[in-house]
């Protein structure tokens, strides 16, 4: 039976039970009731004790991560997950109040300004130019060179906020724009440098969108895994999907939260990657 707001209130307040054994039982129950009972808990945080606002922050967390596993469930179980919806729940797992809508209308916007200034009879390489050209020009979008392992470069959200990101949100910007102009753009999984690519006239091309969106040859890409210590193989000119892309961008963040000693952060971003990898949520089952 659902709880009435009179009851909601009353089980939050039960968090400042000193017994470990019923602050343990009262937590269940708060976990049991999901998400709908936060509201509560925030009501509580004004007049808290510092004990207290702790432990209404662990718990809320605690919701919002258990509705985001059952999300992160949901679009994994698709046979091509879409990587825009992934993208923006990643965002979630940092910045929860973030407005999605708001984020998915600023990238019809710009797929809209970049159509407006594109000629109707533009090839597939003249039109990703100048998609390039607006991005990385006009909105000055760029790596984030002086600040690469900030978390914030690996949410979509605070990469559009502030214009900075690591190569693999980049491009996964780049892509979400590029599939509102139909355009074929896709993403390539090199190590240590995750790429754009598209084909012109038939041949491979690379848009290294770390690097202000510069156009990359495939003999340019092989040289530069050289430099950076890899062994060219073909299947790592090939597109990859938006599972192992999503897959991507959390593996970064939890390198990050894990060199930042964020372990909580880590261990839950990595039931994610599972989540992502295989549809599947072992810690539910």
């Amino acid at each position: 039976m659902a709880l009435d707001e009179k009851a909601l209130r009353s089980l939050v307040t039960l968090l400042e039970e000193e017994d470990p054994a019923s602050l343990a039982l009262v937590r269940r129950k708060i976990l049991g009731v999901g998400a709908a009972i936060i509201p509560y808990l925030d009501e509580l945080r004004p007049a808290a004790t510092p004990e207290m606002a702790v432990r209404l922050e662990s718990v809320a967390g605690e919701l919002r991560f258990q509705d985001l596993r059952r999300d992160f469930v949901r679009l994994s179980l698709a046979k091509t997950p879409d990587l825009e919806e992934g993208a923006l729940l990643i965002s979630r797992f940092g910045f929860a109040d973030a407005d999605a809508g708001a984020y998915r209308t600023w990238l019809d916007r710009t797929a809209a300004a970049v159509a407006a200034d594109t000629p109707a009879d533009a090839g597939v390489g003249e039109s990703t130019r100048r998609l390039s050209r607006h991005l990385f020009q006009t909105l000055g979008f760029a790596g984030n060179e002086a600040r690469y392992y900030d978390a914030d470069n690996c949410y979509l959200t605070r990469v559009i906020d502030t214009r900075r990101g690591i190569p693999v949100t980049l491009t996964v910007l780049m892509l979400l724009v590029s599939r509102r102009l139909r355009l074929p753009l896709y993403g390539v999984g090199t190590p240590g440098h995750f790429l754009a690519g598209f084909k012109e006239s038939g041949s491979p091309l690379f848009i290294d969108c770390f690097h202000g969106g510069r156009l990359m040859t495939l003999p340019e890409v092989k040289r530069m895994l050289v430099r950076n210590g890899y062994d060219w193989r073909p299947e790592l000119g090939k597109p990859v999907g938006p599972r192992d892309i999503l897959a991507r961008v959390l593996r970064n963040l939890i390198s990050i939260y894990q060199k930042t000693g964020a372990v909580d952060r880590a261990e839950r971003l990595s039931t994610l990657v599972e989540i992502v990898l295989t549809g599947r949520d072992a810690k539910r089952e």
